[in-house]
């Protein structure tokens, strides 16, 4: 999934363990539900426009991807202060391709970060508990389901911002 599913993932587990009295108990469970919830979102990925390489000649391919930046900043602006922490960890994953794709930009050379490691890791643990994650239907590649991806961060928008389960106060 792209960063604005991870973030709003990431604000509804911290939501949902703000009201927890033991917070050391509560910023555990958010870093590590946070972290998790970037695996099990990137297995539903296979269903989503979400092509592994960027194709700039492309005008969907970059008019969506214009749309998930300005997304991005939208929810980081509107969602930092109060829940960076879930955020991070629902993100931490992606920092691999900062790492991966910075050194191609930069020329710099880190030589045992030329795969996406935490990536894989957090992989791993869902294609050993859940492998039946890998059988999804694979729709990368069809810019047509980026509307299931957008019309989730819609609705996922609309549940962490009104009133009802997680908005209490």
């Amino acid at each position: 999934m792209q960063a604005p599913t991870h973030i709003l993932a990431g604000v509804a587990i911290q939501k949902a363990f703000e009201k927890m009295k033991f917070r050391p108990l509560a910023l555990f469970l958010v870093a590590v539900l946070a972290f998790l919830s970037h695996g099990l979102l990137d297995k539903f990925a296979r269903m989503t426009y979400h092509r592994p390489d960027a194709d700039f000649n492309d005008p969907v391919w970059v008019g969506y991807h214009i749309l998930v930046l300005l997304a991005t900043f939208f929810f980081v602006y509107k969602f930092w202060r109060k829940y960076k922490f879930g955020i991070m960890f629902a993100i931490l994953p992606d920092f691999d391709w900062v790492f991966i794709h910075g050194q191609t930009w930069t020329g710099l050379n880190i030589p045992f970060y030329k795969k996406p490691h935490i990536h894989n890791f957090v992989h791993s643990i869902f294609d050993t508990l859940f492998p039946f994650l890998n059988n999804l239907p694979d729709y990368r590649y069809n810019p047509w389901t980026a509307l299931f991806e957008v019309v989730l961060v819609v609705l996922f928008y609309i549940f962490l911002t009104r009133k009802g389960v997680l908005n209490r106060h």
